[in-house]
């Protein structure tokens, strides 16, 4: 691009010598014109022409890579790529590391993709990677989690978060017959559709179940074996305690485990989002009523082929189908988000309609 300065010193030739340079004034006009229109994207940094899809890259960098949920995902966004004829990159941590994240992003960007698809650790710690991706014509997407102040082009959400949290919320409440102690388990304080979703749950205690009180949250790092050692502790340290959220896969079967293990169960209600091979036996044992996911599959599945949509400059629309995605459901706040499902609650007399293998 050139400075500022150089395209101070954009001028018109007198009408005489018109005749002898239009060619050169011509090349030199639209040069002046594409410095002042700021990064160029990639079709115009090749001449206009579009990449031919065998030749687009998709990057995926999900939060870590080496838990079920994130597999089931690499599984989903695969099964998109090789039907649309993309090449898929799915590579990340194995510990929820904002920096670790950070150094795929930077190599990515080096790389020239196409489109980069991020579930971030911590939303704040991406921002200056998304410009730096966004000036060299690499569309960036979250998915899973958000990072809404970053600047990114589109998330993919699973679900609606408001009416996650709300749900979360509503089922414990009920179990817990709207009053008493209750605390968060979580795996992270700075990952964004956690928190969020806990922040909707504690709303709605606020608004809806005044004898309801919090008083706990443990964060567990995305560590089974974690979950279950601090809710066992919390559990002594707040003997009456009578209900648990966990917003995350590996926080939900740690408490459950816990449960079972300190023998309150039933004395201790339990929901929250996580996968259903490992609660199975929880369901059936009676250690908690329900819990609540989507597939998994179909959200790398749905960010694979919105990446591609978004690479290849089509527009997206509510209603639209784009690229074999079902219809597209937008929501109403915030910057661009398209929403994937309603939740699935899980509980005893349906988990065996979902042989998942995760």
């Amino acid at each position: 691009m050139r400075s500022k300065d150089s395209r101070s010193r954009c001028f018109v030739l007198p009408i005489s010598t018109l005749s002898a340079t239009a060619a050169l004034l011509a090349a030199f006009a639209i040069g002046c014109a594409n410095d002042a229109s700021g990064p160029v994207s990639k079709g115009e940094a090749t001449g206009g022409k579009a990449k031919p899809r065998n030749q687009l890259v998709i990057a995926m960098l999900p939060k870590l890579t080496n838990i079920a949920y994130f597999r089931a995902s690499q599984e989903g966004a695969q099964k998109a790529a090789d039907e649309l004829g993309v090449k898929l990159i799915y590579d990340g941590p194995s510990d929820p590391s904002a920096s670790d994240q950070n150094k795929f992003i930077e190599t990515w960007i080096r790389q020239g993709v196409d489109a980069i698809c991020v579930a971030p650790n911590e939303p704040k710690a991406i921002k200056r990677f998304v410009q730096q991706a966004q000036e060299r014509g690499i569309k960036v997407l979250t998915w899973d989690s958000d990072a809404p102040e970053s600047g990114r082009d589109l998330m993919v959400n699973q679900v609606d978060d408001k009416k996650l949290g709300e749900a979360l919320m509503d089922q414990i409440a009920g179990q817990m017959h709207e009053e008493g102690e209750w605390a968060v388990v979580i795996a992270s304080l700075n990952a964004d559709n956690l928190n969020t979703w806990r922040r909707y749950a504690e709303a709605r205690a606020a608004e809806r179940y005044p004898k309801l009180k919090k008083v706990d949250t443990v964060v567990t790092d995305e560590d089974v074996d974690k979950s279950r050692q601090l809710v066992e502790t919390l559990l002594n340290a707040h003997p009456n305690l009578k209900g648990l959220i966990g917003f995350d896969s590996n926080s939900v079967p740690g408490a459950a485990e816990a449960l079972k293990r300190t023998g309150k169960a039933g004395k201790v209600a339990l929901c929250g989002n996580t996968t259903p091979t490992p609660m199975k036996a929880y369901l059936k044992e009676g250690i908690l009523q329900s819990f609540f996911l989507w597939d998994p599959r179909k959200l790398g599945d749905l960010t694979v082929r919105l990446a591609v949509a978004l690479a290849e400059g089509q527009t997206l629309k509510p209603g639209a189908s784009v690229n074999g995605s079902p219809p597209l459901v937008f929501s109403q706040s915030g910057p661009p988000t398209v929403i994937m499902t309603e939740p699935i609650k899980f509980t005893k007399d349906n988990i065996d309609q979902y042989d998942w293998g995760f």
